[in-house]
């Protein structure tokens, strides 16, 4: 079906149109411009996805247009992997800047924090 194959390149090429303006607003110092971009990706790869799903039960898939979708895939796994390394350097400035993030427990102020599956016997439950 070539109209089931045009579409499908037509949303290839949007999606990695998207990409490159994710690729841009994670070197960007402008969150917004991530966040937009982002979304719109999510959009687009949502619609690839199901036109590739028709794609491959009507037809097979030339070897160029699979090799543009492990490259897109790979850009998505590189871009995942590039959000996780800004997220824990801005955790970290966040930290040195504000201090440590008190963790998450159920001990009222100034209660000794202690996990209660490592409570003994010798430790009153509260």
């Amino acid at each position: 079906m070539p109209d089931t194959r045009a579409s499908a390149e037509l949303l290839l090429s949007e999606v990695e149109d998207q990409l490159d303006r994710v690729d841009a607003g994670l070197r960007c110092d402008q969150p917004s411009d991530l966040l937009q971009a982002s979304g719109e990706l999510r959009r687009c790869a949502s619609g690839f996805a199901r036109a590739l799903e028709a794609a491959l039960s009507a037809e097979a898939l030339d070897a160029e247009f699979r090799r543009r979708i492990e490259a897109v895939a790979q850009r998505l796994s590189n871009q995942r992997d590039s959000v996780a390394r800004r997220t824990v350097i801005v955790d970290r400035s966040l930290a040195s800047l504000l201090g440590p993030r008190p963790d998450a427990t159920y001990t009222m102020p100034g209660e000794r924090r202690v996990f209660a599956g490592l409570r003994s016997a010798s430790m009153p439950a509260h």
